[in-house]
């Protein structure tokens, strides 16, 4: 298998569904091992991860869901919340009887995976964070206002659609039309969109945030983030992870922006295959 797929070649990996409850939830599970979670971000689904499951799934059983309201693993017409996309990731873990595991958190998937995993954090035997945040005082920048606002954010996520459609302005990969395809594709579907919307809102953020840091004892100390530099949405927040984290280890990616896994993959495999391996 090479190192770098392909939208094509990501399609022929072991994908899988699974219905738990009222969630049908889309995963590819490649690899035999020790389980690592990937866990993306908005608005992107598993295959932000494609360029990484070659190489990590020769040591790992590498699982790497479409968290509910993107890609296949579509949400409800209202969307989800935060607290529903962890509980959604928990269920499946449960159903796939994983009782120890490690995991990856980008964008949104970094407060999902850490919610997740501070229901249980005894499990968790790794964990790595790339361009996010699980600090419970996060606010977005200033200038991000319009795309959450009541009338100017359902106008541009969910009418417009303006990620799916313009994805090559936050992604410089996504100026591939294959990829940009792929992206737009698995935001056609209401539920995704309002999913987008209700997620940049924060919805149940803080509260979930604040069960991660009171769990914060209980997990591995020495976690490793990865910052992709030139992220016009977090920023800094490296520096506050650091505060939070303190026995963390940062690795900066220059020039790999807010979707390092796409932009600057080789970068990001090489440090997750050290990190992760016994």
């Amino acid at each position: 298998m090479p190192n770098r797929l392909t939208i094509a070649e990501y399609g022929r990996l072991n994908h899988r569904d699974v219905t738990i409850g009222d969630h049908r939830i889309h995963y590819v599970d490649e690899g035999e091992g020790s389980p690592l979670v990937l866990v993306h971000g908005s608005p992107t689904t598993s295959a932000l991860w494609r360029h990484q499951i070659p190489t990590l799934s020769k040591q790992f059983r590498v699982i790497a869901p479409d968290v509910l309201g993107f890609g296949k693993s579509v949400a409800p017409d209202a969307g989800v919340s935060f607290a529903q996309q962890a509980n959604a990731l928990r269920a499946l873990l449960d159903h796939l009887h994983i009782e120890r595991y490690s995991f990856v958190g980008h964008d949104w998937g970094g407060p999902i995976g850490a919610a997740c995993a501070a229901q249980r954090p005894e499990q968790v035997h790794r964990w790595a964070l790339i361009n996010t945040t699980v600090r419970p005082t996060y606010r977005p920048p200033w200038y991000w206002k319009p795309f959450t606002a009541p009338l100017t954010g359902p106008l541009l996520l969910v009418r417009a659609n303006l990620w799916g459609r313009n994805l090559e302005q936050m992604m410089k990969a996504a100026s591939d039309p294959e990829i940009a395809a792929h992206y737009l594709a698995a935001s056609q579907h209401i539920g995704n969109r309002r999913t987008f919307l209700r997620l940049e809102r924060l919805e149940g953020y803080r509260a979930l945030m604040q069960g991660v840091v009171d769990a914060l004892p209980s997990m591995p100390k020495d976690a490793l983030i990865l910052w992709g530099t030139h992220d016009a949405y977090f920023r800094e927040e490296h520096r506050e992870l650091r505060t939070l984290l303190p026995e963390s280890r940062l690795v900066m990616l220059e020039g790999g922006g807010h979707f390092p896994q796409e932009d600057a993959p080789d970068a990001v495999t090489g440090e997750l295959n050290a990190f992760f391996l016994p």
